[in-house]
């Protein structure tokens, strides 16, 4: 009865509603007003890293059907501090050896299973865009 379909709707959307209801109109002057400009602010910060999380998942998602082939020795790990689903984001310093073509240097900001942070001089397998080397997703 109430909220019946809600659990169906694309997040793209889900999101930019929420921005609405937050940032527009009664609602958004009343949210304003009765919860304050901070409570504005923090909503609007956590809707932005749910667009550039979705960003990097639709990013991943197109790398693993289409990317192009390659093992790569990791160089260098920096943890950034942000997770997604309780897995790190961490940037990789990264030699790329493509399955054709030349050897290149590439720094990429993935997630990585939290059982399996690869170490400074580990070789994993990789899917990376050609056009724009640094979208890589470990494989």
């Amino acid at each position: 009865m109430f909220g019946k379909g809600k659990g169906d709707q694309d997040p793209k959307k889900a999101l930019e509603d929420a921005s609405n209801v937050t940032n527009r109109g009664l609602m958004g002057g009343l949210t304003k007003a009765f919860m304050g400009q901070d409570f504005v602010d923090q909503t609007n910060s956590a809707i932005s890293m749910g667009n550039q999380a979705i960003g990097s998942m639709e990013i991943s998602k197109d790398l693993m059907e289409k990317g192009a082939d390659a093992t790569a020795e990791v160089l260098s790990i920096t943890d950034t501090g942000a997770t997604v689903n309780m897995n790190p984001v961490v940037v990789l310093v990264l030699r790329v050896k493509p399955s054709a073509g030349d050897e290149f240097q590439t720094a990429a900001q993935v997630v990585v299973p939290r059982i399996s942070v690869p170490r400074v001089g580990d070789r994993v397998n990789i899917k990376y865009n050609p056009a724009i080397p640094s979208q890589v997703v470990l494989v």
